[in-house]
């Protein structure tokens, strides 16, 4: 086989792996009936995450993400180690299963993913709980594996995430991941301070009013980024709409970006808080300028009719 033949051959591979969109239309599509009552909404699930915000990234698929990750020795893969890890909460989840395993993990059919852990072996149904159980594979494959749920819990940086720890890790013996994620937040630490103090030394002497500015950002992103990752996890709609009304009452985001003007209005409809959602949609055209005047007065007219729709539902 020549060289063009080899080319060929894993241009071919590459072209066969799905995209995210690909991947997340065909994961929605296997969801039994049964199952998608534990599901947040369709609509919920995009290839991109924090679509219109300075955040926005596409999502990488598990499919995607088997090609540049590499595999533990029982042959599973970071999101499916993670699974043993909550195991004890599935089937059947209470609050339902939690965003990330999509935007984080890129698996959108949780469930099919735990029911091919039972096959393989990890995983039993306890008879007592109605819950998945490790079994002894199960249990070794955790405890070969534990910077996997240190990393879901404590990840630093975006920069810096579990599956580049993955990569570092490589095959065999991984007790060693504490020593290899302090060093690694140690460099990026020293790293991010040493050209942050550069950078914001200079923009104080030069645009004092764009180093305030910027302050104010970065302290905004990180109250954001913070809020998401535990709304993602309680889904407690009320918590998060309080953080954004703080939002609002300090003069709104500091960022522009439709998906940033208008969480708030989209967590009220969420909550079915109507008159709510309209008020501020109207701060947002009086405050904001023309440039969200159209979205605004489309929020309007959808809100409207959603208040109609439950004010039917409740006559009959």
């Amino acid at each position: 086989m020549g060289l063009f033949d080899i080319f060929k051959k894993k241009t071919k591979e590459r072209s066969l792996v799905p995209t995210a969109q690909e991947a997340l239309l065909k994961q929605t599509a296997t969801i039994p009936d049964s199952e998608k009552k534990y599901y947040q909404p369709d609509s919920y699930y995009k290839a991109k995450s924090h679509d219109g915000t300075p955040f926005e990234s596409e999502v990488v698929s598990f499919e995607q993400r088997k090609n540049t990750s590499i595999p533990s020795n029982n042959g599973l893969y970071v999101p499916e180690i993670l699974m043993l890890h909550f195991c004890k909460k599935y089937p059947n989840p209470k609050g339902g299963y939690p965003g990330y395993w999509w935007y984080k993990y890129g698996i959108r059919d949780v469930g099919s993913v735990y029911e091919s852990l039972v096959d393989r072996g990890f995983l039993i149904i306890n008879d007592k709980t109605g819950k998945y159980e490790l079994t002894n594979l199960g249990k070794t494959e955790l405890e070969e594996n534990a910077y996997v749920p240190y990393m879901h819990r404590h990840s630093k940086y975006t920069t810096f995430t579990v599956w580049d720890l993955n990569q570092l890790l490589g095959t065999g013996n991984k007790s060693n991941y504490m020593e290899i994620i302090e060093k690694k937040y140690a460099d990026i630490d020293n790293g991010n301070e040493d050209s942050n103090k550069s950078f914001m030394k200079e923009l104080k002497v030069i645009d004092p009013e764009g180093y305030r500015l910027l302050k104010s950002q970065d302290k905004q992103i990180k109250a954001v980024q913070a809020t998401d990752e535990k709304y993602a996890e309680d889904k407690n709609i009320d918590w998060i709409i309080n953080f954004w009304e703080e939002i609002w009452k300090d003069g709104g985001p500091k960022f522009e970006g439709s998906g940033w003007m208008f969480r708030l209005p989209d967590l009220y409809i969420k909550a079915k808080r109507y008159d709510d959602a309209i008020a501020i949609v109207q701060k947002i055209k009086k405050t904001k300028g023309s440039y969200y005047l159209n979205k605004a007065n489309s929020y309007i007219t959808k809100i409207e009719e959603r208040r109609a729709k439950e004010a039917t539902k409740k006559i009959k």
